[in-house]
Parts: structure tokens; sequence; C-alpha cells
């Protein structure tokens, strides 16, 4: 068993299997491992900072049995450069877990990984891998490690990710959820059909993606303008990226991307995911107009439905602790995040400024001591004749 390290992006789709074979042969594996998710999530953050692969694969003979894409990033602190190593698809996505073979043991493998980068410790001063779902196998293994060197490694949990178990007959679902919150859905539901023609659709064709996503997009932007934090669709990358990623999800038949309209005017939009076990929540928005209604719980309940009906186990509703997951009678899931240090000077410097940060009121401090140095001169001393 060897393990390698590739530093071009190439590499990663010459040794990814394709989507089934991942999902057949692979632990714990989700949407945000599939090659094409990872291969837009690089195009696009690559034109944001300056990035460097770092893939690493694990062979067993002639056989790949692990594959971690990681990527380095200088993050500058105290205008000290510091080589940070993170998994492709961060901030983008919700899970991000090293993709192992089912064949091997986990621990056996991430050991193996390890071993090979602190061989490798000039390449990197922290490991910065968050998005690990809580007590999966990695975040298992990876704790294990944590409890035997608790010096140089660091977990904490980060976002709520609730998940809806389904079940085909929708009412034993109905029981879960929150009587007020059912009531109103139904109660809305019919004052909208009673106004009008009230519709579910679900994009099955490549040429309805654009349009729909730009109708997402629109919202989006309508809907966040007014606040303090104006949506990021805006930027014309943010749009390119989740375009993008629409169109391969549909090519490998991962996409979910659905709306209600009213009247034939679109009222809600719903871009998500699905794995054939899982329903994905990715990202939604609403029509300003039908703000009145709970238009997004509408929808929301239709993708259940549907979820229910497809015979699929989970609705996932992603990161977000938002009150009305909850009233759907979803559990709380969590991700957690992992840093992880070496015995190099620079990376025990990175682990020291990690942990002063942490001190209560550290940052007003240094603010403080910016200002003065930055303000006032200490007086030269006057010489003496």
């Amino acid at each position: 068993m060897e393990v390698l390290i590739h530093k071009d992006i190439d590499s990663l789709e010459k040794i990814m299997p394709n989507w089934d074979e991942l999902k057949k042969e692979y632990r714990e594996v989700t949407v945000f491992q599939e090659v094409g998710w990872l291969q837009n999530w690089w195009e696009y953050e690559r034109k944001r900072n300056d990035i460097m692969p770092y893939i690493i694969e694990i062979r067993d003979k002639n056989k790949t049995i692990g594959i971690i894409p990681l990527y380095t990033v200088v993050e500058t602190y105290a205008r000290i450069p510091f080589k940070i190593l993170k998994p492709i698809g961060t901030t983008n996505s919700d899970y991000l877990i090293p993709i192992l073979s089912k064949n091997y043991c986990s621990e056996l493998l991430m050991k193996k990984v390890f071993k090979k980068l602190y061989e490798d410790k000039k390449s990197w001063d922290c490991i910065d891998w968050g998005s690990i779902p809580e007590n999966s196998a990695f975040d298992l293994t990876l704790n294990k490690k944590l409890m035997k060197n608790q010096s140089l490694m660091e977990r904490k949990k980060t976002f709520v990710c609730p998940l809806l178990e389904l079940d085909k007959d929708i009412e034993t679902i109905n029981l879960k959820m929150s009587k007020k919150f059912l009531k109103g859905i139904r109660y809305y539901e019919r004052k909208l059909n009673r106004e009008g023609l009230l519709k579910y659709y679900k994009v099955v064709a490549e040429e309805e993606i654009e349009p729909v996503m730009n109708k997402l997009f629109e919202l989006h932007c309508e809907r966040w303008n007014e606040t303090k934090t104006p949506s990021f669709f805006r930027k014309e990358e943010e749009r390119e990226f989740a375009l993008n990623a629409a169109i391969n999800l549909f090519k490998k038949n991962l996409l979910h991307l659905s709306y209600l309209s009213h009247n034939d005017e679109i009222a809600a939009v719903e871009f998500g995911m699905t794995d054939g076990t899982r329903r994905y929540l990715y990202l939604g928005t609403y029509n300003l107009k039908f703000r009145k209604y709970p238009i997004a719980h509408i929808l929301l309940y239709e993708i259940i439905l549907e979820a229910c009906e497809k015979e699929y186990q989970f609705l996932d509703f992603l990161r977000g602790d938002e009150s009305y997951k909850k009233r759907t009678g979803a559990l709380e899931k969590y991700i957690v995040e992992y840093l992880v240090f070496n015995r190099s000077f620079r990376s025990l410097f990175y682990f020291g400024i990690n942990k002063i940060n942490k001190i209560k009121h550290f940052k007003l401090i240094m603010e403080k001591v910016s200002y003065y140095s930055n303000n006032y001169r200490i007086p030269k001393k006057r010489l003496i004749s």
C-alpha cells in the first residue's frame, strides 16, 4: 500500500471513479464528493484565490482505494504567510470527507495518510478541515487521534444540518410536524388555489435549467436586497458557479431543481440534489409578491411529498438553524471542524496565534495596540552635549 501526492488538478479526474462506482464502493459518499462538483468548485475558487492542488491518492498495488482532494492556500497573519491545507469544495459544500474504499479499514488508511502528511510537513503549516459530519467514520477516526495527541489537534462543532427521516406513508411525517406549521401550509395552499392555479414543477430537461436558475438568482437578489447581507448572486462568479453546478448535476442525474408557480408566475424556487437515497435542500428563495403567504413552506411540503413517494430515506436540510426546519420534525445533526498542526516551528507559531485569538478581548487589545503604535511616536532621547 502506498500514498501518493498529486499537485496537478488534472489528476483528480484521472483517479476519481464514476458516480455509480463511487456510491457503491466508497464509504459515506455524498453529492459533494462527485468529481464534477469538485472540478466546478476548483474553477470557481482559482479565479478568486491563488490556490494549489494537493490531491492524496491511496493505492493498493494498482488499485486506487482512497482519494483525499485537498488544496493549499496561503493565509497571512501579522505579515507572516502560512500555508493552509483545506478540502476542495470548502465553503460551498456541506459535507467534506475523504473518499475511502468500504473494503479497507478507514482508520488504517488515514494512519497511512497522516504519516505521509507529516513527512511532507514543509508543504503545510495547518490543516483546516471543516464540514465533517459528526460521528461519521472520518470524525470518529480523527477524534480517536485527537484523544492520543491533544496538543496538536483541535475539534469543534460548527453548524447544525437538520435531517428529516422520511417514510413512504406521508401521515407518519405529518405526525412529526408542528400542527400549527402543517395547518398553515394547508390553509394557504387552499387559499392560493382559490385565487388561481398553484402548481409544482420539477425541471426535467437541460434547456429548462438556465431560465429557472436565472429566476432563482433574480428572486434571491430581490429577497436580500434591503438587508444587511445582500445576495451573493449579485456577483457574476457566484451565478456562474451555481449554474454550472446545476448543469453538471443534471448530467449525472443528481439535480433536483423545483419550483412553485401561481397563475404561471414563479412564486418559489429550490435548487437541490438527490443521490437516490437522500434528498438535499441546497438553496431556495421566493417571490416577494407572495410574501404574505408561507410560499416557501408550501414548496417544501411538496418536496417532502415527492420524496416520500420516491421512497427516499432522508430529507437533508444541510447547514442552517432556521426555525422552520425544526417544525418539520427534523433532527439536529452537526458538522465539525478539525485543525491539525505539525511540529515545525512555523506550524507551532500558527498554533500559538490560533490559541491567542481565542482569548476574550484579544482582538480589541490588538486593535488598540495597533492604533497607538500608528498614532503616537516615542520621543527620542535628548543627547547631552
